[in-house]
């Protein structure tokens, strides 16, 4: 077992602990570390900070940076090991681009760069004087999936749903892995059934699967109208797929007909385009919702007994529809565009409930160059949703001269222009789906480079999902009680390749007594 496999167990082992059950209370001592969340220059040696927003610090607007593998900050706290406590350290990480390219993303400019092979790694140490008390070493980059999609593209996201004892991943290509199996480091196979598949959405993408009660709805859409009357069109309907998905589906023989299981439909221009369904069965609630949409984002409840509107039309054009759909995000059609498109595209939206609120994600910019996936949050799932400064994702706001939003995922090592997030569910911990692609560049000048399948954990930290990683560190004096009353020194080191570049945010500490 190699070094970062052995520490990467410690991690997960110490998250696990639950010192409450084992007679111990906990409360947070955070006071003890100065400059936590890094918003100044003070509390640590050699800190450098940063303040980027396409890195979506956890907390605050700053975060550290270390600077190529050895780069490391310490602090002496008033963290003092005494007889009968606990101490739990966190820090959150992610990897980032070296100052330069991040210049580069965050720029107005058409050179965007591509991403980088570096690898990321964190080591989060405590210690007194020079003898070590706890650490705990972990990768961070993004993960490349194993198996069929490295083989198979995979346009428009990572659409999946549990059925059969297996995960089962819907879009351009469709991948299913037996549920024992982690979803990210072990391999996805081609499904079965996948010829069945692609015959049954044929000429219908921008896929999204939802299980409702006993049913099991893809929702699809389609630009082309198969009468052939209208040469401008699009329209959102759902396919039924039957059986047990163990791991196979029986599919319909052809795509539905025009009006088969049609949502909604608009033809004659591109102000609406009705596509790129999301739907969201709210267990809690019984209510089923959809986002959807190109150039704006709308929200709209479907009836979950038919899968279609709850509230019915005569006529599925939308334009014939009034007061069903909430307008919920926007993009400036008249601005000039700012960096990372902002103004250049929106569509690819989620929607998502965790608690109390409802999250609205979409895709920004253009998928050649500048995709990036961005959130806001609401307390009713028609909105309005707000971003983390409270704009409204459907205000301008003057001050950033685009739309509320904040970022969530964007350009990470070598994964690039990410897009069309699905969230999911197991065990409590959350998961998204989406694609990105490996380079911004057209292949040999003619073809766009493939979409490919990408996985990753979702955190919960101040009511907002990061993909941050949480790092933890336990320590007690009871392991070392010939060190008591010694203040702990801690030390977080890029133990990374020599050109990765970490960033640091939001270090806390649980202060746990043992109750006698």
């Amino acid at each position: 077992m190699s070094k970062h496999t052995f520490n990467g167990l410690l991690g997960v082992l110490l998250c696990i602990y639950n010192p409450l059950a084992t007679g111990w209370s906990q409360e947070n001592h955070n006071e003890s570390i100065r400059n936590p969340s890094f918003e100044s220059d003070n509390g640590w040696r050699r800190l450098q900070t940063e303040s980027n927003e396409y890195y979506a610090p956890v907390h605050g607007t700053r975060y550290a940076v270390l600077n190529g593998s050895g780069d490391k900050i310490e602090q002496e706290t008033s963290l003092k090991l005494s007889k009968g406590k606990l101490f739990h350290v966190t820090v959150w990480a992610r990897s980032i681009f070296d100052e330069k390219h991040s210049q580069q993303l965050t720029s107005p400019t058409q050179d965007y760069p591509d991403g980088t092979s570096e690898t990321s790694h964190i080591r989060l140490e405590l210690r007194i004087g020079n003898k070590p008390l706890a650490e705990n070493e972990v990768a961070i980059n993004p993960v490349e999936i194993l198996g069929a999609p490295r083989e198979f593209s995979n346009d428009d996201g990572g659409n999946i749903w549990i059925d059969g004892g297996y995960r089962h991943a819907f879009s351009e290509s469709r991948f299913v892995q037996r549920l024992e199996l982690d979803p990210i480091h072990d391999p996805w196979e081609i499904a079965p059934d996948f010829e069945d598949y692609q015959r049954a959405q044929e000429d219908h993408g921008a896929v999204c699967p939802v299980i409702v009660r006993d049913r099991k709805l893809l929702y699809v859409s389609t630009f082309e109208d198969p009468e052939g009357e209208q040469e401008e069109y699009h329209a959102i309907q759902y396919i039924e797929p039957t059986g047990e998905g163990a791991p196979n589906y029986h599919w319909p023989a052809a795509p539905p007909e025009k009006y088969e299981n049609l949502v909604l439909s608009h033809a004659g221009d591109e102000d609406i385009i009705a596509f790129d369904p999301y739907v969201f069965f709210d267990e809690l609630d019984q209510r089923l919702w959809m986002a959807w949409g190109g150039n704006f984002i709308a929200v709209t409840e479907l009836n979950p007994e038919t899968g279609l509107l709850l509230h019915e039309q005569e006529n599925p054009e939308v334009m014939t529809h009034e007061k069903i759909h909430a307008r919920v995000a926007d993009r400036a059609t008249n601005q000039e565009d700012v960096w990372t498109g902002d103004n250049e595209w929106i569509e690819g939206a989620a929607i998502y409930r965790k608690n109390d609120f409802w999250y609205l994600f979409a895709s920004y910019g253009s998928l050649m160059t500048s995709y990036t996936i961005r959130m806001g949050r609401s307390r009713d799932p028609m909105g309005p949703y707000v971003d983390k400064d409270g704009i409204p994702l459907t205000q301008f706001n003057k001050q950033k001269r685009r739309f509320g939003n904040s970022f969530f995922l964007s350009d990470d090592g070598a994964q690039l222009v990410p897009g069309h997030p699905h969230f999911w569910e197991e065990d409590g911990q959350t998961f998204v789906g989406y694609d990105y692609r490996k380079s911004k560049k057209r292949v040999n000048g003619t073809e766009e480079s493939p979409d490919i399948f990408g996985i990753r954990k979702v955190y919960w930290k101040h009511g907002w999902p990061t993909i941050w990683t949480p790092i933890s560190v336990s320590v007690s004096a009871e392991q070392h009680p010939d060190l008591l009353g010694q203040n702990i020194v801690l030390s977080i080191e890029n133990t990374g390749d020599p050109g990765s570049t970490v960033a640091v945010d939001n270090v806390s500490c649980s202060d746990v007594t043992h109750n006698e």
